[in-house]
Order: structure tokens, then sequence, then C-alpha cells
């Protein structure tokens, strides 16, 4: 998915320092989020040290603290922006798709093609940090789990829609079957690390959309 897999990174050596943060709250402010992202996804939060951040960014190490008040300040801001991405890919999904169940399969082939556009395996930015860190920090889980909580009922949402539309059998839950849907989401980034065939992703997917006992075939 375009806007929460492969977020460009401006150059690091613009001048985002002292100067820059002195002037209106906001001012390049994405593009510190966006060299702070690559620089938490590729080592995970533990090992990313402030001055790992202060390379990536440009920033000083007052203006890093006074622009996102720590370390972890920050990680819960790139964390907001990358989850804020990956709905608006939600999104996007079901306003483009013929319908509710079109719009799942949709949203699980971008999941696989972001899987395997992704040259250096990450993952998920979001998956990775609830694995690393739901166990130690309040924080960084409640945000993690507001997000997922705020997919499942997206999700089911489009389920309800899928089962009003005829989609789905009346008796269908939709609130078990997003948490399927979910699970098998978050299953697909995870593997992303083991390096999966494009037949495994989509054999997946299809697992998926016979899971959901869908009345129609979904192309």
């Amino acid at each position: 998915m375009s806007n929460y897999s492969s977020i460009a990174i401006l150059p690091a050596t613009a001048n985002i320092g002292t100067t820059a943060m002195s002037r209106p709250p906001g001012y390049e402010r994405q593009a510190v989020l966006n060299r702070a992202t690559d620089v938490f996804w590729q080592r995970g939060y533990a090992a990313t040290s402030v001055n790992h951040l202060v390379t990536a960014t440009g920033l000083k190490p007052g203006s890093l603290y006074a622009a996102f008040g720590s370390k972890k300040g920050l990680f819960l801001e790139v964390l907001g922006d990358y989850n804020a991405a990956f709905l608006h890919d939600v999104e996007d999904c079901i306003a483009t798709a013929r319908g509710p169940l079109a719009a799942v399969r949709a949203l699980l082939r971008r999941s696989a093609d972001s899987t395997l556009g992704d040259s250096r395996r990450r993952g998920c930015l979001a998956v990775n940090a609830l694995l690393e860190m739901a166990g130690h920090d309040e924080d960084i889980a409640q945000t993690l789990r507001a997000h997922n909580e705020k997919l499942r009922r997206r999700l089911e949402q489009l389920l309800a829609d899928a089962r009003e539309q005829g989609e789905l059998e009346p008796e269908r839950d939709p609130r078990a079957l997003s948490a399927f849907v979910m699970n098998n989401l978050w299953g697909m980034r995870v593997l992303c690390k083991s390096e999966p065939s494009r037949a495994a992703l989509d054999s997946i997917i299809d697992g998926v959309m016979q899971g959901l006992g869908g009345t129609q075939p979904q192309a």
C-alpha cells in the first residue's frame, strides 16, 4: 500500500535544525516524521537511539525534544501518521471497489502488493511495534490497540454493509468476521519477513474470501 509501506524519505542533508524548529509549528514536521519512520521501521523502537534520530532527521537533540518531547513522543507521532495512512488506504479501497466484499479483497491485495514490493522485508511498522512493545510500554500499546479497534470497527461496518446488500448470508456475524479479516491481514504483514511468494499470498487471500462465505464470486 503506497501510503504506509513506502514512505518517501527526503534528503537527510536538508537544514531542519534549530532555525527550522524556530519557525511555526508543523514547518517541515512531515519530513522529520518521514525520516524518523524509516529509522524506527528498519531498526525497531528499542534499538533506535536518539543519536540515530538526530542523524536521520538533521535535528539537534534540543530541537528534537522541543518538537516531540522524547523519543517515545516522536515514535507515538510516527505511529499515528503511519496508522492514518493505512486507514486512508482502507477508505480508498472501499470508495473504489464495486461492493463491500470486493473492497475487502482489494485491501488484502494491496497488503500483498506492499509486502512483495518492500525489498527490505520490514513487515508492518504497527505490527512490529505491537510485537516488540505491547508488553513493555502502555502508551504505545494503547495507541496500537486504539488503531486496531478503529480498523476493526470499520471492517465490521463494511461487512455489515455486505450482509445488508446480500453479499453475505443473513446469519453471518460482521463483528466476528471483522476480527477474522484483521487476523489474516496482520498475518500477511508478518509473513513478509519470510519472503513469501505471490502464489502464497494469493492463496491466503482466496482462503479469507472463502471463509467470509460470500454469496457471489469476487473478482
